[in-house]
């Protein structure tokens, strides 16, 4: 029926979806079989839009529509179509912790040492205009670590203000002499910079490198549980996710929270089964041979941390991702705060695959590395997928041009039922899966999985407009999160979710249209539902503008909510110990 009745297409497809079972079961004794059936059903899909596109454009072409209206429906169906392979890889990526029922890699937390291996471990802890109180609250963390042989780095670069950076610097010298604080001017290159310029102030004897951002509390146990990963001299660096303190209190961080998790409890796991995980700017823990093979932290990159996992697996060393927090950090309290995180997030991984292409493209041309082709394949979809975002952002024209064309040219054609099955069957499809993931993985409940799909819809123009910015090679500065809890006026609230209004009344518009103009009947109503499923994904943003400003209003002084509680620090604060200063 989905081919419009044509039984040697609909042959061809079943037949092709049986080869590519049989080929593909062999191989996946590590799946579930529903986790084959899974595989199996990528492997047909990359085929299919082929195929239906075919009968498609033939079907249109027999009813007489105009030129103009073919070839914005190529136009949608070429993209769709070449999009696929790594939308599908993607997914892949994501339901792979369902999927599995073997895992090649151990996720353990906990790696046993041989007794007397305690190497020196430098924490470097990269701030720039920092609320000091929140940097003290690190701080005190750090000095409650169980580990015996490691010293802590304050990288302090370009903060104008003294009055934010010199309570940090009296608050090292009284932890003693484990912790010392540089304060540095006129470098750039943002963290990546100052995390280069820090270079020749480590211990000598450093061999591993940990990361902590300004605003994450720390568990005592983590370098004691981390540093046996490193026994294995092909050890470059351990992950371990993002995690975050005071969202229960908010909604609008409930659900910033519920977005974060996702990516941290599947697509890393995912990366990290086939030997591509990353590091992500905290929490990292990076065998400083291997950072320095690697050439140092790259500064022309916004997500200087996920790069820096590519050039490590390029030099031949293995890398592994624990599944358990060991750090809890802040959440964004504005929505501008949200997507100028995500917009980074975004930036940063398209900047890769650009400066990267040598490493990823098959045949001769390649630039010669460690990297298997699975290390491959992962490491270039993670910008591929990025750019992906761009490309169709801009692709959001095609819509309202083809509704436009069809008015004007008068075109339309009787549209099966049948035809809307199969992407009815992959949209619910689709979605169950994503539940399945929210309720069994993450331990999601309605309220959590609604919070999840709101704030990914929301940052839909963010990561449109970062993956576009970065396609067209348009300079984009990286901007830290702001971590004082100002609250803003109701204009700025408003601005920052403005555009996204505006799309959202836009395609409001063509759906109104869409049912207004067109003769009622199947067709009308799916143009009409793409645009209105496009207008509420787009509303999204302002709504979760207004919930981070209204719950801003309500909310008690800034940083006065509890944190995770830790061991008396009390007794440290009467040492003295060196203050470090640098300027260039």
């Amino acid at each position: 029926m989905a081919f419009g009745g044509d039984p040697l297409l609909a042959l061809v497809v079943a037949g092709s979806g049986g080869v590519a079972g049989v080929l593909t079961g062999r191989k996946l004794t590590d799946f579930w079989p529903a986790g084959s059936v899974f595989m199996v059903t990528i492997a047909v899909l990359c085929v299919l839009p082929v195929v239906w596109t075919t009968v498609f454009l033939r079907y249109i072409i027999e009813h007489g529509v105009s030129a103009e209206t073919i070839f914005l429906v190529s136009a949608g169906a070429i993209l769709y179509t070449v999009f696929l392979p790594s939308d599908l890889l993607a997914q892949l990526e994501r339901w792979q912790i369902m999927l599995r029922c073997r895992w090649r890699r151990a996720r353990s937390s906990v790696k046993p040492c041989p007794p007397g291996y305690a190497p020196m471990v430098s924490v470097q802890v990269p701030i720039h205009a920092e609320p000091p109180e929140i940097v003290i609250r690190t701080l005190n963390a750090l000095s409650q670590l169980d580990y015996t042989n490691y010293e802590v780095l304050v990288i302090d670069n370009n903060t104008a203000d003294e009055d934010l950076w010199r309570p940090v610097e009296r608050h090292c010298a009284m932890l003693g002499p484990r912790f010392r604080f540089l304060h540095v001017e006129g470098i750039t290159g943002a963290k990546a910079g100052a995390l280069n310029w820090a270079r020749p102030y480590m211990n000598p004897g450093t061999e591993l490198v940990g990361v902590v951002d300004a605003d994450y509390v720390v568990a005592p146990d983590w370098l004691t549980h981390a540093v046996g990963h490193f026994v294995d001299l092909r050890m470059g660096f351990v992950q371990y996710p993002h995690a975050y303190r005071d969202h229960e209190s908010s909604v609008f961080r409930s659900m910033a929270n519920a977005e974060y998790r996702g990516f941290f409890y599947s697509d890393m796991i995912g990366l990290d089964e086939n030997r591509a995980g990353i590091t992500v700017g905290t929490m990292s823990l990076i065998r400083l041979a291997a950072l320095d093979r690697a050439g140092g932290w790259a500064e022309w990159c916004l997500t200087e941390d996920s790069e820096l996992a590519i050039r490590i697996h390029a030099c031949g060393y293995t890398s592994t991702y624990v599944e358990r927090p060991y750090g809890w950090g802040l959440i964004p309290d504005t929505w501008s705060g949200y997507k100028k995180q995500r917009f980074r997030w975004t930036y940063g991984p398209v900047q890769e695959l650009r400066r990267h292409a040598g490493l990823f493209r098959p045949g001769r041309r390649r630039i010669p590395s460690m990297l298997d082709l699975t290390q491959r394949i992962y490491h270039a979809n993670h910008g591929v997928k990025n750019a992906i975002e761009g490309i169709r952002f801009a692709g959001l024209v095609l819509g309202p041009a083809l509704l436009l064309s069809m008015i004007a040219h008068h075109d339309t054609w009787p549209f099966p039922l049948a035809w809307i099955v199969p992407f009815a069957a992959i949209s619910i499809g689709r979605q169950a899966l994503r539940w399945t993931l929210c309720r069994n993985i993450l331990g999601y409940d309605i309220r959590d999985y609604v919070g999840w799909a709101l704030a990914s819809k929301a940052l839909t123009y963010t990561i449109g407009q970062a993956s576009l910015a970065a396609l067209l090679g348009r300079k984009a500065i990286w901007r830290r999160t702001d971590k004082f809890r100002r609250i803003q006026p109701r204009f700025a609230a408003l601005q920052s979710a403005a555009a996204e209004g505006v799309f959202a009344v836009v395609f409001l518009a063509f759906t109104v249209l869409s049912v207004t103009v067109l003769p009622m009947g199947i067709l009308s109503m799916a143009i009409a539902y793409g645009f209105l499923t496009q207008s509420i994904t787009f509303a999204a943003a302002p709504m979760l503008s207004y919930l981070s400003h209204r719950e801003q209003r309500k909310s008690s002084p800034a940083h006065s909510v509890p944190i995770p509680t830790l061991p008396n620090t009390n007794h440290l604060l009467t040492r003295t110990g060196d203050v470090y200063q640098a300027r260039r």
